[in-house]
């Protein structure tokens, strides 16, 4: 459902406005309304509706001035259709120029607003379909340059990605925010699920590039100093949890949830991001040893009176040298049976070292971690395998050199699963599979991860083969096939339009006049 505000300083054309149309049919809910523009900016600040359906006169603020304050105060501004008993073309070049999407005489013809709410969601959906496919691949990118830092890849280029995606300012300091969800469920990725506004509700973001999935349940957020959400004197940390207190955790299928935030590092973006980046790793290790805790902060945890025996187990001073990169490498190479010595060598090696339970546990934790940054890395979802084998880490399941052994043979698989392929191939087998299932819902991330290549070079992969974005291509394949059952089978437009994929009706209609010339009802008294 799309979200609709009214704004009319006459309350019988709020009333009619109300009743003119069937909302529900077209896709809309109506989450406000005001009677005049000052109150408008406040209930749109307040419901972030999708659409806003005002007069162009109102006391306090006209039409005119409150789209400027809004476009001007509200990041992801609405849409605007402005309403005006007053038939002026200047009126309406002014609100088209300020971005409105329509203009509306008085009195209102109900089936002329019936068409210019259907035309604006199908404006409204594509532009955040638009946004979803983009976002997706800048995040994956983020993703990528930040494994890129901390692997110690530094380069001026680099530094100019980072500036650009997290929108840097030279002289800031930087401070990253690592949460850690653990889920029973394979949920991370499903996109239904609300992940990222709990994420953001959390820590105030409002660039969205600068939240991103690195895998396993691990979402990374790079916060600067000159961000809204350091304004306050309360500490980061402190706010953070205060604001986890009241959120039920459970209700987004999390049986666990933790967040570790970084210091504050000025020097350089590269360098910050490293440093925070290793900061972090020292508080995964610190909050293994402290599992009642959710939040810790680095600072604390500097700040904290640790006994010398203590502060090396954490720091990894007395840590038992464990062949973590020889496993990484037979992730990556094309033997099998390299697979299964790296593993055997690294437990082999543990039980010798004849560490505490404790530490024995964050050994494989540690390695549970290097194999998710690597597999994510490379663009391979193994949160399932990886999930199973740190279940088994706290409880010393007999099981767990076995469970470690399917995790790697896991990632070993989708790294190799294409190689003895020709590029034509894989690429029809890519084209294949959407084919197949666009009427389900399908993204980039998730045929990348069917395929454990990267979403950006999915996207390449379709642009090359079929002229269009993943996007366009998408629609194009659901609405052939709409047009498909249309000219064949008796069905009623809107069984049609779910059969097609599509759960919004406005959009489908809009989608389909895109691609056919006509509307859907059209297109049946032309064929059918």
């Amino acid at each position: 459902m799309l979200k609709v505000v009214l704004a009319d300083d006459e309350p019988s054309v709020l009333e009619g406005l109300r009743l003119f149309v069937n909302w529900d049919k077209l896709g809309f809910k109506i989450v406000g309304e005001a009677s005049d523009g000052a109150a408008s900016f406040s209930v749109i600040d307040e419901t972030k509706p999708d659409l806003v359906i005002c007069d162009i006169r109102m006391p306090g603020l006209n039409g005119l001035e409150l789209i400027e304050k809004v476009n001007n105060e509200i990041t992801s501004p609405p849409k605007f259709i402005l309403l005006s008993g007053y038939n002026d073309f200047l009126y309406a070049q002014k609100a088209l120029q300020l971005g409105a999407l329509g203009y509306l005489t008085k009195p209102l013809d109900s089936e002329e607003l019936e068409n210019e709410l259907c035309r604006a969601a199908g404006i409204i959906e594509n532009e955040r379909y638009s946004k979803l496919e983009n976002l997706e691949l800048i995040r994956y990118t983020a993703n990528q340059l930040y494994n890129d830092i901390m692997d110690g890849k530094r380069s001026e280029k680099s530094g100019r990605k980072a500036r650009f995606i997290f929108d840097i300012p030279d002289s800031a300091k930087i401070c990253i925010v690592q949460f850690i969800a653990d889920s029973s469920e394979n949920i991370i990725n499903n996109p239904e699920n609300k992940i990222y506004d709990l994420l953001f509700q959390l820590t105030g973001i409002q660039n969205e590039n600068c939240l991103f999935y690195n895998g396993n349940g691990s979402y990374i957020a790079v916060l600067h100093d000159s961000m809204p959400i350091f304004s306050h004197k309360a500490r980061l940390a402190e706010k953070i949890a205060g604001q986890l207190r009241d959120i039920n955790i459970n209700s987004y299928g999390f049986s666990a949830f933790w967040i570790l935030i970084s210091g504050m590092n000025d020097s350089g973006i590269i360098d910050s991001i490293y440093k925070c980046g290793k900061q972090l790793e020292q508080l995964q290790t610190y909050c293994m040893l402290h599992p009642e805790k959710n939040v810790f902060n680095y600072e604390e945890f500097e700040e904290k009176t640790i006994s010398q025996s203590q502060s090396k187990t954490v720091t990894g001073a007395i840590f038992p040298e464990l062949p973590f990169e020889k496993v990484v490498n037979s992730l990556k190479g094309n033997a099998a049976d390299q697979v299964i010595s790296a593993v055997d060598e690294f437990f082999h090696k543990l039980n010798r070292a004849a560490v505490s339970r404790r530490l024995y546990s964050i050994c494989l934790y540690r390695l549970a971690d290097v194999v998710r940054k690597m597999s994510y890395a490379d663009g391979i979802e193994a949160n399932r395998v990886i999930h199973n084998f740190t279940a088994s880490i706290d409880s010393l399941n007999p099981n767990c050199k076995k469970l470690a052994l399917e995790m790697c043979n896991f990632v070993f698989q989708k790294q190799n699963i294409h190689n003895d392929k020709p590029l034509f191939i894989l690429e029809n087998e890519i084209l294949d599979y959407i084919k197949g299932n666009y009427r389900k819902t399908l993204s980039l991330q998730n045929i990348a991860e069917k395929f454990s290549l990267s979403a950006i070079i999915i996207s390449k992969i379709i642009k090359k083969r079929t002229g269009q974005k993943f996007n366009d291509y998408f629609n194009y394949l659901r609405i052939e096939h709409a047009k498909m059952l249309i000219a064949s089978a008796n069905m009623k437009i809107t069984a049609v339009c779910e059969e097609s994929g599509y759960s919004d009706y406005s959009y489908f209609t809009e989608k389909f006049k895109e691609f056919a010339g006509v509307s859907p009802s059209e297109y049946k008294k032309k064929y059918s």
